[in-house]
């Protein structure tokens, strides 16, 4: 069967998750590379009601968590977690295992694959064509994964604890932006049915003293590798960033007046990582990323007001300097601005 977004034929729910699901052999839940605060509570809530029902999943991701408030996140509530990149736990996978994807789907260019079998997908990015799972459920019209975990719950029967509350709603606000993307009212309803449950002392705990010194060393040369033409902000934000530096720049270079629409990029060891970020409904972030990088060999998509991608080095070998590499991240997205208002225009 084919990838299908959001509720198709079959009823999707808790229920029919399980029922996929084989008890005799180990189960996985997946997490994106890095993992972020709502990936890594539908993973944790998802495991703790699979739990409830006999079964014993294990969260895996690879990559480094480096954001200090999503660290503080999984120590004090004692989620435990498996990192797959290191030398003790690289062959953890066999074939035969189960894996269920969440916030993610196992095709995205954020996702180490494994050798196992992917079973299932839950998640709220827009569907990649031809990917198959046992089980899926992909809710694009979400803004957040932990909102689709939130209705399973409630169909299900499952209590939600305060600390799962609190895990949820901190999940909601990151990837909502604190509810500020219009789009999401789904997310506003399922927000304030947990926000009566959630023990508020975590919630008001989660993030404190968390800047670090290089967040704003990394700030200071975001803006002085500012480039803003046609409404849209681009930046350079230096070499080895953090995805999550990445995005939370693009989160508050999008409120500089007269800017739509942003990219912010940085140099990694294997390529560039791109986070980019929308406010004008005609300019859908995740369209343009994956048709601008899709071009240089990279890869790209994401949801209207919120995307990412990643570009090899080769596709910048040829140019010397980041004035250069600047010139051409213009040209590409440009190009695809043009490309796809074109076909939303020819197909209206």
């Amino acid at each position: 069967m084919g990838c299908k977004t959001a509720r198709w034929e079959a009823k999707m729910g808790f229920k029919e998750l399980i029922s996929v699901i084989d008890k005799d052999r180990k189960l996985y839940v997946q997490m994106h590379r890095p993992p972020d605060p709502d990936c890594i509570a539908t993973a944790a809530v998802i495991s703790d009601m699979l739990r409830s029902v006999g079964f014993k999943p294990q969260i895996i991701y690879t990559g480094l968590i480096s954001k200090p408030e999503t660290m503080e996140l999984i120590d004090n509530l004692g989620i435990k977690l498996v990192r797959l990149d290191t030398e003790t736990n690289k062959a953890l996978v066999k074939k035969e295992d189960q894996i269920i994807v969440v916030d993610c789907q196992k095709d995205n260019s954020n996702v180490n694959k494994m050798p196992g079998e992917y079973i299932a997908c839950v998640d709220h990015h827009p569907a990649l064509a031809d990917t198959e799972y046992a089980y899926v459920d992909i809710r694009p019209e979400y803004g957040a994964c932990s909102s689709i975990l939130y209705e399973y719950a409630v169909e299900f029967g499952y209590e939600l604890s305060p600390v799962q509350a609190a895990l949820m709603i901190y999940g909601i606000r990151i990837d909502t932006d604190d509810l500020s993307r219009r789009k999401y009212m789904l997310d506003i309803d399922i927000f304030g049915s947990l926000y009566k449950i959630a023990n508020l002392d975590i919630l008001s705990s989660i993030g404190r003293n968390s800047i670090r010194p290089e967040d704003i060393s990394t700030t200071i040369v975001a803006y002085e590798n500012l480039t803003i033409k046609n409404n849209v902000a681009y930046s350079f934000a230096g070499e080895d960033k953090a995805k999550e530096s990445l995005a939370e720049l693009a989160d508050k270079l999008i409120s500089l007046a007269d800017v739509g629409f942003v990219v912010v990029y940085s140099k990694c060891f294997n390529g560039f990582n791109f986070s980019i970020r929308s406010q004008v409904d005609s300019l859908h972030a995740g369209k343009i990323a994956k048709h601008a990088f899709s071009k240089i060999n990279g890869d790209g998509g994401g949801h209207l007001f919120m995307a990412g991608g990643i570009v090899p080095k080769v596709s910048f070998m040829d140019l010397l300097g980041s004035k250069a590499v600047m010139e051409k991240v213009i040209d590409i997205i440009e190009d695809a601005i043009n490309n796809i208002n074109e076909d939303d225009d020819n197909t209206a």
